[in-house]
């Protein structure tokens, strides 16, 4: 999916509805529930007690709250509280280091590039 861009777009896809969700679970280190998206992914909820969850997204997106598809593997991607995935987080810091690099390259190409042309 890609993010809308325009106004017109923005028009088009309609207006922000809001959907709530009261969850309850017995448990933080797996997931409890899932609150999912059509078209989008899921969330993955574990939680000790019960919580009203609101969901914004456009009217007409179907978003439905089921059992957890992968409730023990919870631990593999995320970690207790409010966090982003290990997973996403990880990538972040990759792409990060690959754009310090880039820059730091390009910054040595045009220190080589003014040495060479001073020579001359």
């Amino acid at each position: 999916m890609s993010p809308p861009i325009g106004k017109q777009r923005v028009e088009e896809l309609g207006r922000w509805v809001r959907k709530e969700f009261r969850v309850r679970g017995n448990w933080w280190d797996s997931s409890c529930v899932d609150i999912a998206a059509a078209g989008l992914g899921w969330f993955a909820i574990g939680l000790n007690g019960e919580a009203l969850l609101g969901v914004w997204t456009y009217e007409g997106v179907d978003v439905t709250l089921r059992d957890a598809v992968i409730p023990h593997l919870l631990h593999k991607f995320e970690v207790t509280g409010f966090t982003i995935s290990k997973i996403v987080s990880k990538a972040d810091k990759s792409l990060n280091k690959q754009r310090h690099n880039e820059k730091k390259r390009k910054v040595v190409d045009a220190e080589i590039e003014a040495t060479t042309n001073s020579a001359l």
